[in-house]
């Protein structure tokens, strides 16, 4: 029996719906929309459906070595394509 692909998606984001009287609650969200609307109220048992815009949560990230430009100080970080080469530790932004 096949699982729910959404269950194991990076791209579901949890919502908190601060509106419900007993206590908050929580639900799961694709940042791209479902890929049916019966996922809305999935049983997560025997799904078949496939997605376009699944991403394994095992993928590994893409880490990034630099220097904070200030202190010198060795970072690493999850790879984001940006036109920004300045990196800094924490304590020289703040202090920047």
């Amino acid at each position: 029996m096949k699982v729910c692909i959404c269950n194991n998606c990076k791209n579901l984001k949890s919502i908190v719906d601060e509106k419900s009287i007993d206590e908050n609650e929580v639900t799961e969200e694709c940042v791209y929309g479902f890929p049916s609307d019966e996922c809305i109220v999935c049983e997560l048992d025997g799904c078949e459906l496939t997605c376009e815009h699944f991403e394994s949560l095992d993928d590994e990230a893409q880490f990034k070595t630099s220097r904070c430009i200030k202190c010198g100080q060795e970072l690493n970080f999850v790879s984001i394509d940006c036109e920004e080469d300045e990196v800094y530790c924490v304590a020289c932004y703040l202090n920047k």
